[in-house]
């Protein structure tokens, strides 16, 4: 299926790094882990952090990061308009929310 002029312009925009940054709110589970999405050099990502902790080191409690998990990767042309189509509603430009708006489902 050949992609739309919108679709190649957001494409475009995406691989421009024009897009790059959070997306959305983050989300703190009840373990303390930490869940957010990120798009980095164009491509959109999904990742957890586990909470961090402390230590007595035999002088002072030192602190440390959790893990950080890679939960998903949107790769291919396919993956990101998906993406956009799914989460584009959570981001500040214009036209990837009206472009996401076309997918919303209906009541």
């Amino acid at each position: 299926m050949g992609k739309t002029k919108e679709e190649k312009n957001l494409l475009a925009k995406l691989s421009s790094g024009e897009l790059d940054g959070l997306v959305g709110d983050d989300l703190t589970t009840t373990g303390g882990s930490t869940i957010w999405m990120q798009i980095k050099n164009g491509n959109p990502f999904k990742y957890k952090q586990g909470p961090g902790g402390k230590f007595f080191n035999g002088k002072e409690n030192e602190r440390y990061e959790g893990v950080l998990h890679t939960l998903e990767e949107w790769k291919t042309d396919e993956q990101k308009l998906g993406f956009l189509q799914r989460f584009g509603w959570l981001m500040n430009d214009p036209e990837v929310k009206d472009y996401s708006a076309k997918f919303k489902p209906k009541k």
